[in-house]
């Protein structure tokens, strides 16, 4: 039987611990080394991706070239739905960040899949439409809010993603270079660092080594709404 992934409540709504098992059943399990490839951007979308452990990091290139870090995925988060669709490609390439063992389904399994528990498909899609949202909220931050109003809600999000939260109500974001957040909050390494400095010396969040511990997720939420 296969264990319980954490965050997937949302993918398996609705359904029994056995009905879980028997989808989970269909898929492929693979194991990707660090820095390997599981798809690129604009190569055809033919498997559906479940990541059983480690993290999935999914980027897109800009008009110039350059890669923009989209989202992590953390176990128990599905993506690659627009495999569902004939004819589709994929709109980002991931890469596992860390070794990662990803459930897949492709092809007739995939089909398999879909025909005969038609909810998962439902909610596959609302999870894709909360990830579409996401996605046109970043536009809008990057187009709209300052340095620490994007920084915070970076910080914030991945929280929800990846962090994990301690038994005093700190969440614990790991494994993310300061780099990675300038890129992703659409600003410098050097604004990263410097607001980081602030924040801690205020007691809003404690970093370390591609660690940031959110000690007050409050303050934090604020600072994110232009507080």
């Amino acid at each position: 039987m296969n264990a319980p992934l954490p965050r997937s409540q949302r993918l398996f709504e609705g359904f029994s611990p056995q009905e879980r098992d028997e989808i989970l059943s269909l898929g492929t399990p693979q194991v990707f080394r660090r820095g390997e490839t599981l798809f690129r951007e604009r190569e055809p979308a033919t498997t559906l991706y479940l990541p059983e452990s480690g993290r999935i990091k999914l980027t897109q290139l800009s008009a110039e070239g350059e890669e923009v870090i989209m989202r992590y995925m953390a176990p128990g988060e599905v993506f690659a739905a627009v495999a569902l669709f004939p004819g589709g490609t994929y709109p980002v390439t991931a890469e596992a960040t860390e070794r990662s063992r990803v459930r897949t389904w492709t092809g007739e399994a995939l089909h398999t899949l879909v025909r005969q528990h038609p909810r998962f498909e439902a909610n596959l899609l609302r999870i894709v439409s909360s990830h579409t949202q996401e996605a046109l909220s970043r536009v809008r931050e990057l187009a709209t809010e300052n340095v620490a109003q994007r920084l915070a809600r970076t910080l914030l999000r991945l929280g929800s993603q990846i962090g994990h939260r301690e038994p005093d109500g700190a969440v614990l974001v790991d494994r993310i270079t300061q780099q990675e957040l300038a890129q992703i909050s659409g600003t410098t390494l050097f604004t990263v660092s410097r607001t980081l400095t602030e924040w801690q010396e205020q007691g809003i969040v404690e970093t370390g080594r591609q660690r940031y511990r959110i000690v007050d997720p409050g303050r934090l939420r604020g600072l994110a709404e232009g507080g």
